[in-house]
Parts: structure tokens; sequence; C-alpha cells
């Protein structure tokens, strides 16, 4: 089992959204050091795909025709990307992530989390070393009295995360079956959410406080529940006439940072901080609207109304 930790020493440039970092990486007590940085990107952590696939064992390819980077490990996972999209292409479904894809001198990079995870290895931090960690998984071998559901408790995630990952059609299980644990935050049910919302956030108030952001989900969130709007996050965000980036396909080519993701999960926990809003708007620039509107809060530049 390859063992994979990251020392982060990072520096940020003034009006920069990157951090350039240098990195030691220790593989089985074998040091080794990154060519291609690690870097630190509104919060979030992207890596240079083909040298981390190299170190980890996993084959990268190039689809020339289609522009897809291609991502394989040894237990018949396959990732596809291209550089400014946050579509991806994993294991023949197409999900949606968080952020997009990127470019830096020539090289591929994604988020660690989002790599790693697709590629059936998790990510950890020791705190004692100041040490970022990528260990590879080995799948779980189910044994005689195991129920899905206890597998599931016993390592920390949920049956119907499992069920989506293992493509199962029901909670039966055979011993020496085997199942993949590592369920990749894009594919489970429970966050599939997340980076939807968290890219409305983004363009919405992304300059706004964290308060603001959770209100900008918690209107979407509202809108589902209300009866009014359609009962899904993408049914309301992708309504006509309601949210221009989502018309426009600005979501598909935007990066959330981890605070508008941290916002969106928050909110998809239950965090509500303007309840029954359904709507919001700069009362500076429309300042009519907001005499006449049954307001909730205003949060920042944004006034919140039923």
């Amino acid at each position: 089992m390859a063992v994979l930790s990251l020392a982060l020493l990072l520096t940020v440039g003034t009006g920069s959204a990157f951090a350039a970092s240098s990195s030691t990486l220790f593989i089985e007590d074998e040091k080794v050091s990154l060519n291609q940085s690690l870097r630190l990107v509104d919060g979030v952590t992207f890596a240079p795909v083909k040298e981390l696939a190299a170190l980890m064992d996993w084959h990268v390819a190039y689809d020339a025709d289609a522009g897809y980077v291609v991502v394989m490990n040894g237990e018949g996972d396959k990732l596809a990307f291209r550089s400014g999209e946050s579509e991806v292409r994993y294991n023949g479904k197409t999900y949606d992530i968080p952020q997009t894809a990127r470019m830096i001198n020539d090289t591929s990079y994604l988020p660690l989390r989002v790599l790693t995870e697709a590629m059936h290895a998790q990510v950890g931090w020791q705190a004692e070393d100041k040490l970022s960690s990528v260990t590879d998984v080995e799948p779980y071998v189910v044994q005689s009295g195991d129920t899905l559901a206890s597998i599931a408790e016993a390592n920390g995630t949920t049956a119907a995360a499992l069920k989506v990952r293992n493509g199962l059609t029901s909670d039966a299980l055979n011993a020496g079956d085997s199942l993949k644990m590592i369920v990749p935050e894009f594919m489970d049910p429970a966050t599939a959410d997340v980076a939807l919302l968290s890219k409305l956030i983004q363009v919405e108030a992304g300059y706004e406080p964290y308060e603001g952001k959770i209100a900008i989900a918690n209107v979407v969130l509202n809108r589902v529940k209300s009866g009014r709007f359609p009962d899904t996050v993408s049914g309301v965000i992708y309504a006509a006439g309601q949210f221009p980036p989502a018309r426009n396909g600005n979501l598909q080519t935007l990066s959330a940072s981890s605070e508008s993701v941290q916002a969106a999960k928050a909110a998809l926990s239950g965090e509500n901080v303007v309840p029954g809003a359904l709507y919001f708007f700069n009362p500076k620039l429309e300042p009519a609207k907001a005499k006449k509107s049954s307001v909730v809060k205003t949060i920042g530049h944004h006034m919140f109304i039923r």
C-alpha cells in the first residue's frame, strides 16, 4: 500500500489566487520531490496529475480527439477531464465538481481530493508533522455476516454511497465480494449537490461574507422545499428566468472557493440564516423594490426577501 506525504510550504503572493508550494513527498519511507509543485487556489489544493499519478502507479493517457486527460488505476476506475471545465467523466458517467481542471505551466492540475478519491485513495493530515498524506486503499472483501449498513458504518460512509460507488442495485452481499470503499464526493448521493450549489454561491456572492454565502444556498434550498419551484437543487438553479449564470453556461467553467464549498455543505446540512427567503437582490441597485419587499434579512450587499 503506497503512502504519499506532502509537506506544504505555502507562500501567498499579493493579489494572487495562487500560493506556490515546495513539496517533499514520502512514499513507503522513500523521500521524493515533486518537479511540478502543488498549488493552492482559493483555499483548494491542486495537484499535478501526471506526476502524482506516476508516483502512485496510476496510468495517464490523453484523448487527443476529445481533448480529455484520462487517469486510470488498477481497480478499473477511469477519470477523464478537460482543462477549464468542471465536468468530469468517471467510470462511464458524467459528474460535476466544484472547481475546474487547470493547466499551469503546461501541466494538467486537478484538485488533490478529487483526483485521489477518484483513484480510490484517501487524503489525510498528519498534524504532528504538518504533512498531508495520500494513501491507496484496498477494496474491502465481504465477510460472512457482513451487511452493507455495517460495512458503511465501520468505514464512515453510507449504504447509499457504497451502492452507487459499486454499482449495486440491492443491499444483498455475498461473502468474498469486493467493495470499493472510497466514494468520491461528486458521486455520493448525500453530497451530489455541493458542486453546483457552491459554484452558484461563488458567482452570486464570491465577495460577500460567509453568512451571505450560506444565505444564497438557503434561498435555493428554501425554494426546493416551498412547493412553488422545482423540487431539486438543479431544477431550481436551472429554472427559466432565475439565475443568469446557470443559463449562460458560466457554472460549467467556474471554480468555487473552499469557503463557497463550505457554505454549500453547511446549508445542505441544515444551517439556515434566512428562513423563508425565496429571493435576494442588491437594494442599492433596486431601491424601489427594497421599499415594498417583505425583508427577512440584509447581509452584505444583498437583501433577502420572502
